[in-house]
């Protein structure tokens, strides 16, 4: 009888470690066409001829997407994730995919894309890092984050590039070297398979490229920084960043401050896109139980306190520093007024900024032996009205940069710095 019951034990044991595991396993998915910019086509699996895309349309793994000149692509490949498929890109879905528990939870959620060539920016939803298994493959390695905001670039006369614009990322190059690529810093890997020997500063890249006058290309690291905004502020606006709220705002304010901080002359036009989405009819952020104008102020804060401090590690004046305070807060005013948006708590917010940003800058240039320069008090442009319209709009040229030495980003990650 023992040995009976024993061996229905083992049986019933059996059957549900054999429950578990199939419970356990990948269930394939599939990604969905958000957004079209232009026009592209994607290459289902088994398929010869690519297809147009169209809006909404699901594409399982194996697809291939291409795009042309001039257009852009909006995938969700995984819940709470948005990949932005830049022009002239070719990019493979590898693996799509998630594993749920016995109680039908997802544990894990995987996407590994390849990219041939061209430009993607991706931005995961840190509230499900713990569960977010995301890679970009390129010919010289990968780059693997679970909570982030980051580009990767490939170019056949570049190599690889990898910007990180929130939390971390971790390249693995085909060698078995392994890069973590922190907020506010990129790594470069030349066709040859050569890397540095650690990441470097955005701002150090972007100072390279202006030297070079490579700044406005495709695949550029400046063009890459400008495309994660646009990627972040079109995700708050329509809803697609995977979170809401306080985060979303942190997530796109992180952006817009190390994409300031990295390249000041054009941070007006990151915080015209930063205001704009926020202010959306179609967006519902807020800040701390706040509304648009709490989030406008967020976001001009988080411009203006890295525009400020990138331009005061640069070795720039503190009119210089009034300057760019100036052109980012005229950018916010007349942007929030057009839609409608107290701009009551811009000015403060963006005093606030200048005062943060000196601070930061000038801790940078005094740990290089420089000499700090002195704070002054920013006298805002007077929000527009109808006696006071607003005034002409700051143009900033979008390769044009102001080259700046090395610093270190301060801002928090909205996913803790970590992958």
């Amino acid at each position: 009888m023992k040995k009976l019951l024993a061996l229905l034990l083992s049986a019933a044991l059996v059957g549900l470690a054999a429950n578990v595991a199939q419970a356990a396993e990948a269930q394939a998915t599939e990604a969905k066409v958000v957004k079209i910019t232009g026009s592209a086509t994607a290459t289902l699996p088994g398929q010869t001829e690519a297809v147009a895309l169209t809006e909404g349309m699901s594409l399982p793994a194996g697809s291939t997407i291409t795009t042309g000149a001039g257009s852009e692509v909006d995938v969700q490949p995984m819940a709470g994730t948005l990949t932005a498929i830049r022009a002239n890109s070719t990019i493979s879905l590898d693996e799509l995919s998630v594993t749920k528990n016995d109680a039908g939870v997802v544990t894990k959620q995987t996407a590994q894309l390849s990219l041939k060539s061209g430009n993607v920016v991706s931005s995961l939803d840190p509230a499900k890092k713990s569960i977010n298994n995301y890679g970009v493959r390129t010919p010289k390695g990968v780059a693997a984050a679970r909570g982030t905001v980051y580009s990767v670039g490939v170019s056949v006369t570049s190599g690889t590039t990898v910007a990180t614009m929130a939390g971390s990322v971790t390249i693995t190059t085909a060698a078995g070297v392994a890069y973590q690529v922190d907020i506010g810093t990129g790594l470069v890997i030349g066709v040859d398979g050569a890397a540095p020997s650690e990441p470097v500063t955005l701002a150090q890249l972007v100072a390279a490229e202006t030297a070079a006058g490579t700044g406005g290309g495709e695949n550029s690291i400046t063009t890459a920084i400008a495309a994660a905004v646009t990627t972040v502020a079109t995700a708050v606006q329509n809803n697609t960043i995977g979170t809401s709220g306080d985060a979303a705002v942190t997530a796109l304010a992180a952006v817009v401050n190390v994409a300031s901080q990295a390249n000041p002359a054009q941070a007006a036009s990151f915080t015209t896109q930063a205001v704009t989405a926020v202010a959306a009819p179609t967006s519902t952020v807020s800040v701390s139980g706040g509304n648009a104008t709490t989030a406008a102020a967020a976001v001009t804060e988080a411009a203006v306190q890295g525009a400020v401090q990138g331009t005061i590690a640069s070795g720039g004046t503190a009119a210089q520093a009034q300057a760019v305070t100036n052109s980012v807060t005229t950018a916010a005013t007349t942007t929030a007024s057009t839609a409608g948006v107290s701009t009551a708590a811009i000015a403060s917010a963006a005093a606030t900024g200048a005062q943060t940003g000196t601070t930061a800058g000038n801790a940078t240039v005094t740990a290089a032996g420089g000499t700090a320069v002195a704070a002054q008090v920013v006298t805002a442009p007077a929000a527009p009205t109808t006696d006071n319209p607003a005034p002409p709009a700051v143009v900033v040229p979008p390769t044009v940069s102001t080259p700046i030495t090395p610093i270190d980003p301060t801002v928090v990650s909205p996913s803790g710095g970590q992958q």
